[in-house]
Protein backbone atom coordinates (compact mmCIF):
# COMPACT_ATOMS: atom_id res chain seq x y z
CA UNK A 1 0.00 0.00 0.00
CA UNK A 2 0.97 3.17 -0.40
CA UNK A 3 1.74 5.50 2.77
CA UNK A 4 3.93 8.50 3.73
CA UNK A 5 6.62 7.77 5.78
CA UNK A 6 9.07 11.01 7.44
CA UNK A 7 12.37 9.09 6.92
CA UNK A 8 14.78 10.96 9.02
CA UNK A 9 14.12 14.88 9.93
CA UNK A 10 13.06 17.47 7.41
CA UNK A 11 12.75 13.90 4.85
CA UNK A 12 9.31 13.06 3.62
CA UNK A 13 8.84 9.70 1.28
CA UNK A 14 5.87 8.55 -0.13
CA UNK A 15 6.50 4.91 0.08
CA UNK A 16 5.43 1.45 -1.01
CA UNK A 17 4.81 -0.61 2.23
CA UNK A 18 3.21 -3.63 3.30
CA UNK A 19 -0.05 -4.00 4.15
CA UNK A 20 -1.05 -4.43 8.05
CA UNK A 21 -1.38 -7.77 9.19
CA UNK A 22 -4.83 -8.23 11.11
CA UNK A 23 -4.44 -9.95 14.49
CA UNK A 24 -7.51 -11.51 15.65
CA UNK A 25 -8.95 -8.84 18.06
CA UNK A 26 -8.32 -6.60 15.37
CA UNK A 27 -10.25 -4.68 12.11
CA UNK A 28 -8.48 -3.69 9.40
CA UNK A 29 -10.15 -0.24 7.95
CA UNK A 30 -9.29 1.48 4.48
CA UNK A 31 -8.79 5.12 5.44
CA UNK A 32 -10.89 7.54 4.03
CA UNK A 33 -9.59 10.34 5.87
CA UNK A 34 -6.54 11.85 7.95
CA UNK A 35 -6.43 14.66 9.75
CA UNK A 36 -3.14 16.38 9.90
CA UNK A 37 -1.97 17.84 13.08
CA UNK A 38 1.22 19.86 14.77
CA UNK A 39 2.54 16.85 16.39
CA UNK A 40 2.99 15.60 12.70
CA UNK A 41 5.29 19.19 12.32
CA UNK A 42 7.29 17.48 15.73
CA UNK A 43 7.75 14.74 14.48
CA UNK A 44 9.00 15.49 11.11
CA UNK A 45 11.56 18.08 12.98
CA UNK A 46 12.49 15.34 15.27
CA UNK A 47 10.99 18.11 18.34
CA UNK A 48 8.65 15.34 19.34
CA UNK A 49 9.16 14.09 23.08
CA UNK A 50 8.95 10.80 21.59
CA UNK A 51 11.60 11.36 19.05
CA UNK A 52 14.04 12.89 21.50
CA UNK A 53 13.76 10.15 24.31
CA UNK A 54 13.96 7.36 21.93
CA UNK A 55 10.50 5.59 22.08
CA UNK A 56 9.95 6.78 18.45
CA UNK A 57 12.48 6.07 15.94
CA UNK A 58 12.61 7.11 12.20
CA UNK A 59 11.51 5.69 9.58
CA UNK A 60 7.75 6.36 10.73
CA UNK A 61 4.49 6.62 9.08
CA UNK A 62 2.93 9.49 11.08
CA UNK A 63 -1.25 10.25 11.16
CA UNK A 64 -3.57 9.80 14.15
CA UNK A 65 -6.74 11.63 13.04
CA UNK A 66 -8.51 9.46 10.61
CA UNK A 67 -11.64 8.09 9.45
CA UNK A 68 -12.60 4.86 7.30
CA UNK A 69 -14.66 1.79 6.05
CA UNK A 70 -14.14 -1.67 7.77
CA UNK A 71 -12.16 -3.89 4.99
CA UNK A 72 -11.12 -6.99 7.31
CA UNK A 73 -12.22 -8.11 10.70
CA UNK A 74 -10.17 -10.42 13.30
CA UNK A 75 -11.76 -13.67 14.00
CA UNK A 76 -12.13 -12.81 17.57
CA UNK A 77 -14.26 -9.35 16.18
CA UNK A 78 -17.21 -9.28 17.32
CA UNK A 79 -19.84 -6.23 16.59
CA UNK A 80 -18.24 -4.80 13.64
CA UNK A 81 -18.14 -5.90 10.27
CA UNK A 82 -17.12 -5.24 6.48
CA UNK A 83 -18.15 -2.12 5.38
CA UNK A 84 -19.04 -0.25 8.44
CA UNK A 85 -17.42 3.20 9.10
CA UNK A 86 -15.47 3.96 11.76
CA UNK A 87 -12.70 5.48 13.76
CA UNK A 88 -9.80 4.65 16.84
CA UNK A 89 -8.47 5.98 19.80
CA UNK A 90 -5.05 7.38 19.36
CA UNK A 91 -3.85 5.30 22.56
CA UNK A 92 -3.76 2.02 22.50
CA UNK A 93 -3.59 0.20 25.97
CA UNK A 94 -2.97 -3.49 26.53
CA UNK A 95 -6.58 -3.97 27.83
CA UNK A 96 -4.92 -6.56 30.63
CA UNK A 97 -3.07 -3.67 33.24
CA UNK A 98 -4.38 -1.68 36.03
CA UNK A 99 -4.16 1.72 34.23
CA UNK A 100 -6.44 -0.62 31.24
CA UNK A 101 -8.96 -2.33 33.37
CA UNK A 102 -9.26 2.01 35.56
CA UNK A 103 -10.17 2.78 31.98
CA UNK A 104 -7.04 5.40 32.11
CA UNK A 105 -5.54 3.10 29.43
CA UNK A 106 -4.12 6.15 27.66
CA UNK A 107 -1.65 5.67 30.89
CA UNK A 108 -0.70 1.99 29.97
CA UNK A 109 2.66 1.50 30.22
CA UNK A 110 2.90 -0.86 27.49
CA UNK A 111 0.63 1.67 25.05
CA UNK A 112 1.70 2.58 21.37
CA UNK A 113 -0.09 5.15 20.28
CA UNK A 114 -1.28 5.44 16.30
CA UNK A 115 1.40 7.81 14.05
CA UNK A 116 4.28 7.63 17.02
CA UNK A 117 5.39 6.12 20.09
CA UNK A 118 6.53 2.50 19.58
CA UNK A 119 6.61 3.08 16.01
CA UNK A 120 2.89 2.05 15.54
CA UNK A 121 1.95 2.77 12.26
CA UNK A 122 0.16 6.20 11.67
CA UNK A 123 -2.85 7.05 9.49
CA UNK A 124 -1.20 8.57 6.99
CA UNK A 125 -1.73 5.71 4.58
CA UNK A 126 -4.37 3.40 2.60
CA UNK A 127 -4.94 1.09 5.35
CA UNK A 128 -4.49 0.96 9.15
CA UNK A 129 -5.02 -2.34 11.83
CA UNK A 130 -6.74 -1.60 15.25
CA UNK A 131 -7.86 -3.63 17.91
CA UNK A 132 -11.51 -3.72 18.53
CA UNK A 133 -11.35 -2.33 22.03
CA UNK A 134 -10.16 0.35 20.83
CA UNK A 135 -12.41 1.04 17.54
CA UNK A 136 -15.82 3.47 17.46
CA UNK A 137 -18.82 2.81 14.67
CA UNK A 138 -19.73 6.54 13.02
CA UNK A 139 -23.29 7.00 13.83
CA UNK A 140 -25.50 7.72 11.00
CA UNK A 141 -25.39 11.69 9.78
CA UNK A 142 -21.92 12.06 10.79
CA UNK A 143 -19.90 11.99 7.48
CA UNK A 144 -16.48 10.18 7.02
CA UNK A 145 -15.01 14.24 6.96
CA UNK A 146 -16.57 15.09 10.41
CA UNK A 147 -15.78 12.08 11.34
CA UNK A 148 -12.03 12.47 11.25
CA UNK A 149 -12.24 15.26 13.35
CA UNK A 150 -13.09 12.88 16.24
CA UNK A 151 -9.66 12.32 17.79
CA UNK A 152 -9.35 16.38 18.41
CA UNK A 153 -12.83 16.24 19.04
CA UNK A 154 -12.80 13.93 21.49
CA UNK A 155 -8.94 15.57 23.28
CA UNK A 156 -10.99 18.48 23.77
CA UNK A 157 -13.83 17.03 25.50
CA UNK A 158 -11.60 14.75 28.29
CA UNK A 159 -9.95 18.86 28.48
CA UNK A 160 -13.26 20.04 29.12
CA UNK A 161 -14.33 16.87 31.26
CA UNK A 162 -11.41 17.08 33.33
CA UNK A 163 -11.78 21.26 34.21
CA UNK A 164 -15.29 20.38 35.82
CA UNK A 165 -17.23 23.33 34.57
CA UNK A 166 -20.05 24.85 36.95
CA UNK A 167 -23.13 25.68 35.80
CA UNK A 168 -22.69 29.45 34.69
CA UNK A 169 -18.89 29.51 34.53
CA UNK A 170 -17.15 31.71 32.77
CA UNK A 171 -15.12 30.02 30.10
CA UNK A 172 -11.17 31.31 28.74
CA UNK A 173 -10.16 28.92 25.72
CA UNK A 174 -7.02 30.39 24.78
CA UNK A 175 -5.85 28.78 21.10
CA UNK A 176 -8.72 28.89 18.23
CA UNK A 177 -7.18 25.84 16.09
CA UNK A 178 -9.33 22.75 16.08
CA UNK A 179 -8.99 21.72 19.75
CA UNK A 180 -9.42 24.63 21.21
CA UNK A 181 -12.43 25.79 18.44
CA UNK A 182 -13.93 22.51 20.08
CA UNK A 183 -13.01 22.86 23.46
CA UNK A 184 -15.24 26.13 23.17
CA UNK A 185 -18.02 24.65 21.89
CA UNK A 186 -18.52 21.67 24.41
CA UNK A 187 -17.67 24.10 27.41
CA UNK A 188 -21.08 25.96 26.53
CA UNK A 189 -22.48 22.32 25.95
CA UNK A 190 -21.26 21.64 29.74
CA UNK A 191 -23.27 24.37 30.78
CA UNK A 192 -20.92 27.51 30.96
CA UNK A 193 -22.59 31.21 31.04
CA UNK A 194 -20.00 32.32 29.08
CA UNK A 195 -17.23 31.17 26.81
CA UNK A 196 -14.05 33.42 25.49
CA UNK A 197 -11.89 32.57 23.24
CA UNK A 198 -8.32 33.99 22.47
CA UNK A 199 -6.82 33.64 19.29
CA UNK A 200 -4.12 34.97 16.96
CA UNK A 201 -6.57 34.70 13.49
CA UNK A 202 -9.65 36.94 13.67
CA UNK A 203 -11.10 34.87 10.41
CA UNK A 204 -10.56 31.50 13.30
CA UNK A 205 -12.38 34.37 16.15
CA UNK A 206 -15.11 34.71 13.64
CA UNK A 207 -15.81 31.16 12.98
CA UNK A 208 -15.50 30.41 16.77
CA UNK A 209 -18.89 33.06 17.00
CA UNK A 210 -20.66 31.43 14.34
CA UNK A 211 -20.66 28.12 16.75
CA UNK A 212 -21.83 30.29 19.63
CA UNK A 213 -19.02 31.48 21.20
CA UNK A 214 -19.82 34.38 23.09
CA UNK A 215 -16.73 36.61 23.33
CA UNK A 216 -13.20 36.76 21.47
CA UNK A 217 -10.09 37.77 21.34
CA UNK A 218 -7.41 38.91 19.43
CA UNK A 219 -3.51 38.60 21.27
CA UNK A 220 -1.90 40.28 18.58
CA UNK A 221 -4.27 43.28 19.54
CA UNK A 222 -5.01 42.99 23.21
CA UNK A 223 -3.67 42.17 26.66
CA UNK A 224 -5.57 38.78 27.32
CA UNK A 225 -5.46 38.88 30.91
CA UNK A 226 -6.48 42.21 31.16
CA UNK A 227 -9.55 42.26 28.36
CA UNK A 228 -10.81 38.10 30.20
CA UNK A 229 -10.94 40.18 32.97
CA UNK A 230 -12.83 43.16 31.51
CA UNK A 231 -15.58 40.31 29.85
CA UNK A 232 -15.92 39.23 33.25
CA UNK A 233 -16.47 42.10 35.55
CA UNK A 234 -13.22 41.88 36.68
CA UNK A 235 -13.18 38.65 38.25
CA UNK A 236 -11.17 36.65 35.63
CA UNK A 237 -12.57 33.60 34.23
CA UNK A 238 -13.72 30.64 36.48
CA UNK A 239 -11.84 27.96 34.55
CA UNK A 240 -9.14 28.43 31.14
CA UNK A 241 -8.55 25.83 28.92
CA UNK A 242 -5.08 26.40 27.44
CA UNK A 243 -5.08 24.74 24.12
CA UNK A 244 -2.01 26.42 22.16
CA UNK A 245 1.14 24.75 23.55
CA UNK A 246 2.76 28.25 23.85
CA UNK A 247 4.68 28.76 26.87
CA UNK A 248 3.39 32.32 27.39
CA UNK A 249 -0.25 31.59 27.08
CA UNK A 250 0.52 29.36 30.20
CA UNK A 251 1.71 32.27 31.57
CA UNK A 252 -1.38 34.27 30.83
CA UNK A 253 -3.82 31.60 31.84
CA UNK A 254 -2.28 31.87 35.28
CA UNK A 255 -2.31 35.85 35.28
CA UNK A 256 -6.14 35.66 33.96
CA UNK A 257 -7.42 33.46 36.29
CA UNK A 258 -9.94 34.04 39.17
CA UNK A 259 -8.93 33.12 42.31
CA UNK A 260 -10.49 29.33 43.45
CA UNK A 261 -10.31 28.37 39.99
CA UNK A 262 -8.94 25.99 37.51
CA UNK A 263 -6.47 26.09 34.66
CA UNK A 264 -6.78 22.98 32.34
CA UNK A 265 -3.18 22.01 30.33
CA UNK A 266 -3.87 20.58 26.62
CA UNK A 267 -0.80 20.86 24.20
CA UNK A 268 2.82 19.77 24.85
CA UNK A 269 4.88 22.72 25.68
CA UNK A 270 8.56 24.04 24.28
CA UNK A 271 11.38 22.70 26.40
CA UNK A 272 11.79 20.36 29.58
CA UNK A 273 10.69 23.35 32.05
CA UNK A 274 7.79 25.95 31.40
CA UNK A 275 8.07 29.00 33.34
CA UNK A 276 4.68 29.45 35.44
CA UNK A 277 4.17 31.83 38.18
CA UNK A 278 3.42 28.74 40.88
CA UNK A 279 3.23 31.45 43.72
CA UNK A 280 0.49 33.13 42.08
CA UNK A 281 -1.50 29.41 41.86
CA UNK A 282 -1.04 28.84 45.24
CA UNK A 283 -2.13 32.27 46.41
CA UNK A 284 -5.01 32.05 44.16
CA UNK A 285 -6.10 28.88 45.59
CA UNK A 286 -6.02 27.39 42.51
CA UNK A 287 -5.36 24.61 40.39
CA UNK A 288 -3.33 23.37 37.59
CA UNK A 289 -4.44 20.05 35.52
CA UNK A 290 -2.82 18.46 32.86
CA UNK A 291 -4.75 16.26 30.26
CA UNK A 292 -3.44 12.93 28.24
CA UNK A 293 -5.23 12.19 25.08
CA UNK A 294 -8.75 11.49 24.93
CA UNK A 295 -9.28 8.36 26.79
CA UNK A 296 -13.13 7.28 27.09
CA UNK A 297 -13.90 10.41 24.95
CA UNK A 298 -15.26 9.56 21.39
CA UNK A 299 -18.81 8.19 21.91
CA UNK A 300 -19.91 11.10 23.59
CA UNK A 301 -18.16 13.49 20.44
CA UNK A 302 -19.70 11.65 17.95
CA UNK A 303 -22.82 11.52 19.62
CA UNK A 304 -22.45 15.51 19.60
CA UNK A 305 -21.49 15.86 16.14
CA UNK A 306 -24.60 13.14 15.39
CA UNK A 307 -27.34 15.22 17.16
CA UNK A 308 -25.57 19.09 15.46
CA UNK A 309 -24.94 20.15 19.14
CA UNK A 310 -20.60 19.99 18.02
CA UNK A 311 -19.97 21.38 14.97
CA UNK A 312 -17.09 20.44 13.11
CA UNK A 313 -17.62 21.29 9.19
CA UNK A 314 -16.88 25.01 9.74
CA UNK A 315 -13.40 23.80 11.01
CA UNK A 316 -12.69 22.00 7.76
CA UNK A 317 -10.72 24.18 5.94
CA UNK A 318 -8.59 22.41 3.51
CA UNK A 319 -8.46 18.40 2.17
CA UNK A 320 -5.80 17.68 -0.12
CA UNK A 321 -4.72 14.30 -1.22
CA UNK A 322 -1.86 12.64 0.83
CA UNK A 323 0.82 13.25 -1.61
CA UNK A 324 0.51 16.66 -1.36
CA UNK A 325 1.95 16.72 2.37
CA UNK A 326 4.57 18.34 1.55
CA UNK A 327 2.94 21.80 -0.06
CA UNK A 328 0.43 21.39 2.88
CA UNK A 329 3.65 21.38 5.89
CA UNK A 330 4.95 24.56 3.79
CA UNK A 331 1.49 26.24 3.86
CA UNK A 332 1.61 25.83 7.63
CA UNK A 333 5.10 26.88 8.21
CA UNK A 334 4.63 30.04 5.93
CA UNK A 335 1.48 31.18 7.93
CA UNK A 336 0.18 33.28 5.12
CA UNK A 337 -3.06 31.54 4.82
CA UNK A 338 -5.74 30.98 7.10
CA UNK A 339 -6.10 27.16 8.30
CA UNK A 340 -7.66 25.23 11.18
CA UNK A 341 -7.85 21.61 10.04
CA UNK A 342 -6.52 19.89 7.34
CA UNK A 343 -7.60 17.23 5.67
CA UNK A 344 -5.84 14.51 3.97
CA UNK A 345 -7.18 11.99 1.71
CA UNK A 346 -4.81 8.49 0.92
Amino acid sequence: MKAIRFMKPETIELSDIPMPVCGPDEVIAKIAYAGFCATDIELLTGEMVHIKNGNTKYPLVPGHEWSGTVVQVGSEVQGFQVGDPVTSDVSLGCGKCDFCRQGHYNLCPNREVVGSYRNRQGVFAEYVAIPQRHLYHIPAGVSLEEAALAEPAATAEYAVRRARIPAGAKVLVIGDGPIGQMAAQLANLQGASMVIMAGSWDEKLAIAKSCGIAETINYHKEDVPARAKELTGGEGPDIVIETSGNNSALVQAVQALRPTGRIVAVSWYNGDSVPVAMNTVIVKDAELIGTLASPNSFTPVLEYMASGKLKVKPIITHVRPLEELPAVIDMIRAKKEMRIKVLLQP
